[in-house]
């Protein structure tokens, strides 16, 4: 799941629609009912978030703090000002990437598969038979090939 925090509503749709579109389940929070629901979710509903995408607040440099506290999913930030030294303030308050506007959800989706692949030193994966299955979002290898697979059917398999 991919959680979108903005303080636009039409920017937390929108996203949340693009990523529908890609199989992908998200969910939009503003920032006040997310700093609320961060601090209050269950250990197994934070688990399952694959990434946070932050756009604008005027809470955007506290929220990866809040989000650090409880979870260690990739923290994207979308900014819609060309600045340093917004980028720059964006990653000294902790999030992992920054992204500018527009931003395509694959990118976002590959962008975070490539953070949490540099957060886990050792590569995750399954060997059944001639099958390599990994667990981090690649595809599969049958006798060391690679074996293309749709995303969902690959999540299934990774799942099996």
């Amino acid at each position: 799941m991919i959680v979108v925090v903005d303080e636009r509503e039409l920017v937390t749709e929108g996203y949340t629609s693009l990523f529908g579109r890609e199989g992908i389940p998200s969910t939009g929070f503003d920032p006040v009912e997310f700093g609320e629901w961060v601090n209050t979710a269950a250990d197994a509903d934070i688990a399952a978030i694959e990434a946070f995408l932050i756009g604008q607040s005027d809470e955007s440099f506290a929220l990866p703090r809040a989000i650090r506290d409880r979870s260690r999913a990739p923290v994207i930030a979308v900014s819609d000002q060309p600045s340093l030294e917004n980028t720059l303030a964006l990653f000294d308050s902790g999030v992992d990437d920054v992204v500018r506007k527009p931003v395509h959800p694959r990118e976002i989706l590959a962008r975070a598969a490539a953070i949490r692949r540099r957060l886990t030193a050792i590569s995750s994966f399954t060997d059944i038979g001639p099958i390599r299955v990994f667990s981090d979002g690649r595809d599969p290898e049958i006798q060391g090939e690679v074996f293309a697979l749709p995303r969902r059917e690959r999540r299934i398999l990774e799942y099996l």
